[in-house]
């Protein structure tokens, strides 16, 4: 049976998608402003501005490290796939504009992460992008023609979902303390991604 007619060539969706991780992940520094504390301001007037923006870093920190994972994901599931037909652009478009939406977010949450609607789009945001990366995993397992080699390592983005999964159902319960529900996730996909590996190519 011969493959799916290529769709577009996968090195103008990888170069697409490097350029939109690139300027979502540099939007997201921009919520990180001190207010005006004029010319002459003193240093524990420097230094409680700074101590206010605590929430704000954590969840650029978190939003960071979140789009590095799936950055990685998607850089090598693109370099296993042989064939990006229609759906893997269509899913690959929407996980993009996901992507960049994420900078709303992360001023939302950081902003007013004690609500209970700011924790929910938040979360919500992040895993409605867990959730596109393993209907992905699950698609390019069932198609072993559109993949050099087997998507093996599917692990990651099922705990990456659940932990979402999770962290949405808290935001409901301890809004604000929700998104600790994903660090174990991040963890499992950090030093996974970071470990050297033997023979890799598989589609995450």
């Amino acid at each position: 049976m011969s493959p799916p007619t290529a769709a577009i060539d996968k090195h103008r969706l990888a170069a697409l998608q490097d350029g939109v991780y690139a300027i979502a992940m540099t939007l997201l520094v921009l919520d990180l402003k001190l207010p005006p504390l004029g010319e002459h301001a003193a240093d524990a007037q420097l230094w409680g501005a700074l101590l206010d923006l605590w929430p704000k870093l954590l969840t650029w920190l978190l939003s960071f490290w979140v789009l590095a994972i799936f950055w990685l994901g998607d850089a090598r599931a693109l370099a296993a796939v042989t064939v990006v037909d229609a759906f893997v652009l269509r899913l690959g478009l929407v996980r993009l504009a996901l992507v960049s939406l994420l900078p709303f977010s992360t001023a939302l949450m950081g902003e007013h992460g004690d609500q209970v609607s700011a924790a929910a789009l938040y979360s919500g945001h992040l895993l409605l992008l867990a959730a596109t990366q393993t209907w992905r995993h699950l698609y390019l397992r069932r198609r072993p023609g559109l993949a050099a080699s087997p998507p093996d390592r599917g692990a990651p983005a099922f705990a990456t979902l659940a932990c979402a999964a999770a962290a949405f159902g808290l935001a409901f319960v301890v809004p604000a303390y929700n998104m600790f529900a994903l660090v174990p996730a991040l963890l499992v996909n950090l030093l996974r991604r970071f470990k050297p590996q033997r023979g890799d190519g598989g589609a995450a």
